[in-house]
């Protein structure tokens, strides 16, 4: 009998320091690109991978391949030019998230906070800060949302160029570098 005591206890701690996986099929990640100073259309990126460690390592990744624009050409010119994606194949997000705010969480309760991201785009890293609302939706599931969206400036990931190839391609007047960024991440464990 103890033995089962002890193997049941084992279990159940080890199930409380697994780490949380990125469910993609529950997440999603959303863009709002601005042409000709009047055109706003929201695209999205289909694809999201990652985990977040007991330790409150956050290790995201979004494949570029995953971009969705609703014109197929157009995702084509966005990997080849802005994303290059034969050399870049994802964009990836770290943090360290605090852990013990998540922990206290009974399942129901929210959380609010600004989370310090550093995010690499192409070879550039730039730390931004989300307004994210954590939800624990019970102990095995947790939603991170943003409550306003991230606005990128895309000048600071060294992406003119591409942007600019865009805009000479489609024959636009102007395309922002200015990016408005929301998403909706939930991990399960």
């Amino acid at each position: 009998m103890k033995k089962i005591v002890v193997l049941l206890a084992s279990a159940l701690s080890f199930s409380a320091l697994a780490d949380w996986s990125v469910d993609s099929q529950q997440s999603s990640l959303s863009f709002v690109s601005v042409k000709n100073e009047l055109v706003a259309e929201t695209h999205q990126f289909k694809q999201l991978q990652g985990t977040l460690s007991d330790a409150g390592v956050l290790a995201l990744s979004i494949p570029v391949s995953g971009i969705e624009t609703q014109i197929p050409l157009r995702n084509e010119r966005i990997l080849q030019y802005t994303l290059l994606s034969k050399d870049f194949a994802a964009i990836n997000a770290t943090a360290k998230v605090d852990m013990s705010k998540v922990a206290a969480l009974k399942a129901g309760q929210t959380l609010a906070v600004q989370q310090p991201l550093d995010l690499t785009l192409l070879a550039q890293s730039q730390t931004i800060t989300a307004p994210l609302q954590v939800v624990k939706l019970s102990d095995k599931q947790l939603l991170v949302y943003t409550t306003a969206p991230v606005v990128l400036d895309l000048t600071k990931f060294k992406l003119e160029a591409g942007i600019e190839k865009l805009r000479e391609l489609a024959g636009l007047k102007m395309i922002s570098p200015l990016v408005p960024v929301s998403f909706s991440v939930t991990f399960t464990q």
